[in-house]
């Protein structure tokens, strides 16, 4: 327990500093633009709405192959798209995991990987900077013994940084949760805390992190975490094909009979952008 609580916070303490890191220098360059003035500064006009774009997609696939003493096979697929209006944000995504293993000496293969997620979320502009949202995941994990996670959680968002290079926002709002863990149905409510952050390394480079706080109401004992950290470079000069690696953490406090509480996986990937 101790080693898998000291990688999600080492996780999350990696977040924070990359996010405080980058948000400083941007202060830093935002403060020597503003200093910089001229006689005869045009008259302020009206901010023009930002034109609707139309829908931006990615696709990846990812497959981890090891033969020799043991025989691994392991496949990892995920979609997500977006769309932007004026004041609105909408966003879908899935993504899955599956591997097999099979042991010297045996002919039967051994399920290691079968996981399933899914998303959407739509966000509605209130004032410059915060936004309401509502979100919808659903999740599956067979070797946790997760049948089916269903999280409903609408609340309000803020986004103290957004520019080209980078954009940090957190989020707060009450949740539901309906599961079947371990064979057995539960339903509870739920608060959700989460931070998102994203940095342009380059014109053909990225990097990420978000952050997942989800504890039952009731019983603060009973929580989720989830964490990931990401890394995306272009293979080519379009921007349409990029390689990307993300470290995911998933942490359930309380977790089905004989599993353990922590799910770590690194997952590296080809991406196709259109």
């Amino acid at each position: 327990m101790m080693m898998t609580v000291t990688i999600t916070s080492r996780l999350v303490l990696a977040a924070i500093l990359l996010a405080g890191a980058v948000a400083a220098q941007a202060q830093t360059n935002t403060s020597s633009s503003t200093n910089q003035t001229t006689t005869n500064a045009a008259p302020a006009h009206p901010k023009v709405p930002t034109p609707t774009n139309g829908w931006k997609s990615t696709i990846s696939f990812g497959l981890t192959l090891a033969r020799g003493n043991t025989d691994t096979t392991m496949a990892s697929a995920t979609f997500n798209t977006q769309k932007k209006w004026p004041q609105n944000d909408l966003m879908f995504g899935a993504d899955g995991l599956y591997g097999e293993t099979k042991n010297p000496g045996t002919q039967k293969n051994t399920e290691s990987a079968e996981v399933l997620h899914g998303f959407s979320q739509y966000n509605r502009t209130i004032t410059d900077g915060l936004y309401g949202y509502a979100r919808i995941d659903g999740f599956h994990d067979g070797i946790a013994d997760i049948k089916y996670r269903l999280t409903l959680a609408p609340g309000i968002g803020y986004y103290f940084i957004t520019n080209k290079i980078m954009a940090l926002s957190a989020e707060i709002g009450p949740g539901y949760i309906r599961e079947q863990l371990d064979g057995e149905t539960e339903s509870f409510a739920t608060l959700r805390i989460g931070e998102k952050f994203h940095y342009a390394i380059s014109p053909h480079a990225k990097a990420w992190e978000s952050l997942e706080f989800l504890p039952q109401i009731n019983r603060f004992d009973n929580y989720i975490v989830n964490a990931e950290l990401g890394v995306e470079a272009s293979l080519n000069k379009a921007n349409n094909l990029s390689l990307r690696s993300v470290l995911q953490d998933s942490y359930n406090n309380i977790p089905a009979a004989d599993r353990l509480k922590n799910d770590l996986k690194l997952i590296t990937s080809v991406v196709y952008k259109f």
